[in-house]
C-alpha cells in the first residue's frame, strides 16, 4: 500500500477475511467479506481498516452502489427511504448510521431523519459567515466587533452575557439538527460572572476515545493552566460511529456554538478547537471553513485528509500542529501537508509556505516554530518531536507532556 490515511485507534469489524485479495500480496489481509467501507483508495485498490490494521477491499465486498462514492455503506435490509438529497440519490438508515438505496427501492419517506447534508455536498459543511456577532458590524469605540480580529482586541460579548447562566458545569443533552440529541460536556469556572466574556476551548475526540475521556483528561491538560479562571471548556461526544465525526457533525458545532454563545457569556473572537488524532482532523477541517466564529485551532497528529472535508474559503486562522516523527498514522507527510494550507491561507501570496521551520532534532527536545511571515492576526504554530500516535510529547527525561503549555501560551497571543 501506497499510502496511509490519518486514523487513530479504531473499533474493530469482525476479524477474519474469507477471501484472497489484492492487499495480501502487500503484506496485508483481506477485509472480512461483510466490511464494505472504503476509508481510501489507491493504484493498488480499495482499502478499509479492521482491528486497527488496514485490510484490502474486494470487489465481493462491495455491491454496485452509488453510496460508495460519497463513503457510506449500502444498506443490507431496510429498504425504507429517509431523503433523498439534490443530487436524487436516496437514503436510508440503518443501525442510526446513514446508507444508500438502491436506485429501484421505494417505499414512502418515513421522516427527514435528522440533518441531511450526508452524502453529495461537498461544500456546505455548516455555517462559515454568519459569525454570531453582537455587534453592528463595524468598530465602536475602537472595539473591533467582526472578523478579522487584531491581536489582543477587546472581547466581543455574545447574547448571554448579563443572563442568568443556562448551563451549569457536568455533561446536558444538546437537540440538534432538528431533531437529534448529543451529549455534551462543559466545564464553567466555579466564579462564573454574567458580565464577563469568556474564552471558549472545544476538545474534540479521537477515535475509540469520547468526549467524557477528554473532560477527564482536563481537555488535552489546559483546564488546569487556566489559574485566572477565563476559560469554559467543552467537549461533545461524537457520532457514536466507527469515524466519530462526520460531516454532519459540522452542523453540530454550529449549533452547539450557538447554544453556548445564547446561555453564557461568551467572548465571540476569542472561540478555539482542539484535538488530537480523528479529533484534530475534524478541528482541522474546521479551520477551513469556520474561521469566521473560530479564533484558532491547536491540532495534535493532524492530516489534511479526511473521509469528508468542507470547501477551504482561503481564508485566514490561527493554527497550531503537533507532529511526531514517528507516527505511522497520521504521517509526518500528512502533518506537514494540512499546516501548509493553513500557511498559503495565512499569508500574502501563500509566501509562507516557503518559509523552512526549524524542527526538533531525532531523540532530542521539543521544538516549536512560530512562522515570520503569516499575517500576524492568524499566527502558525508548528511543534515537533520525535515519537508516535500521541498527543502528549514529553522532553527527554520528563514525566510532564510540554504540549498543554505550549498550546496555552498559543491561545494566549490573542
Amino acid at each position: 500500500m501506497k499510502f496511509i490515511i490519518a486514523l487513530s485507534a479504531i473499533v474493530a469489524f469482525a476479524s477474519k477475511a474469507s477471501a484472497a485479495c489484492f492487499s495480501e500480496k502487500l503484506g496485508y489481509p483481506c477485509c472480512d467479506s461483510s466490511n464494505d467501507i472504503v476509508l481510501y483508495t489507491d493504484s493498488d485498490g480499495k482499502w478499509g481498516v479492521e482491528n486497527n490494521n488496514w485490510c484490502g477491499i474486494t470487489a465481493t465486498n462491495i455491491a454496485d452502489c452509488w453510496a460508495h462514492a460519497y463513503n457510506y455503506p449500502c444498506c443490507k435490509t431496510t429498504k425504507n427511504l429517509v431523503e433523498t438529497d439534490s443530487k436524487g440519490n436516496k437514503w436510508g438508515i440503518e443501525d442510526n448510521h446513514w446508507c444508500g438505496l438502491s436506485k429501484g427501492s421505494s417505499g414512502g419517506n418515513t421522516g427527514n431523519g435528522g440533518n441531511t447534508g450526508n452524502g453529495g455536498s461537498t461544500g456546505n459543511g455548516g455555517n462559515t459567515g454568519n459569525g454570531g456577532n453582537t455587534g453592528n458590524g463595524g468598530s465602536s469605540g475602537g472595539a473591533v466587533k467582526e472578523y478579522p480580529y487584531p491581536l489582543k482586541n477587546d472581547p466581543v460579548p455574545s447574547k448571554g452575557c448579563g443572563k442568568s447562566p443556562g448551563l451549569k458545569t457536568g455533561s446536558f443533552q444538546l437537540k440538534w439538527g432538528g431533531n437529534k440529541n448529543r451529549l455534551v460536556h462543559i466545564d464553567i469556572p466555579d466564579n462564573y460572572n454574567n458580565s464577563k466574556p469568556y474564552r471558549l476551548v472545544f476538545g474534540m475526540q479521537c477515535m475509540g476515545g469520547s468526549g467524557a475521556n477528554v473532560r477527564n483528561e482536563q481537555y488535552y491538560g489546559l483546564k488546569p493552566l487556566d489559574t485566572g479562571k477565563t476559560t469554559i471548556f467543552v467537549a461533545p461526544e461524537g457520532n457514536g460511529q466507527q469515524l466519530p465525526w462526520g460531516q454532519e457533525d459540522y452542523q453540530l458545532f454550529d449549533d452547539l456554538l450557538e447554544k453556548l454563545k445564547n446561555d453564557l457569556c461568551i467572548d465571540e473572537s476569542r472561540v478555539f478547537s482542539t484535538g488530537f488524532s480523528y479529533g484534530s482532523m475534524f478541528s482541522n477541517g474546521l479551520s477551513w471553513n469556520h474561521q469566521k466564529v473560530l479564533r484558532g485551532v491547536a491540532v495534535y497528529e493532524t492530516a489534511e485528509r479526511n473521509i469528508w472535508l468542507p470547501q477551504n474559503t482561503g481564508l485566514g486562522i490561527g493554527w497550531m500542529g503537533v507532529l511526531g516523527f514517528d507516527d505511522n498514522l497520521c504521517t509526518p507527510e500528512m502533518g506537514r501537508k494540512a499546516r501548509d494550507i493553513i500557511l498559503k491561507n495565512n499569508s500574502e501570496g501563500g509566501k509562507a509556505v516557503q518559509e523552512k521551520a526549524e524542527e526538533a532534532q531525532p531523540n532530542g527536545p521539543h521544538k516549536c516554530y512560530d512562522y515570520k511571515s503569516v499575517d500576524e492576526k492568524f499566527p502558525v504554530r508548528w511543534c515537533t518531536q520525535s515519537g508516535g500516535h500521541q498527543w502528549e510529547h514529553k522532553d527527554p527525561g520528563q514525566m510532564q507532556t510540554w504540549v498543554p503549555k505550549e498550546t496555552w501560551d498559543f491561545i494566549n497571543k490573542f
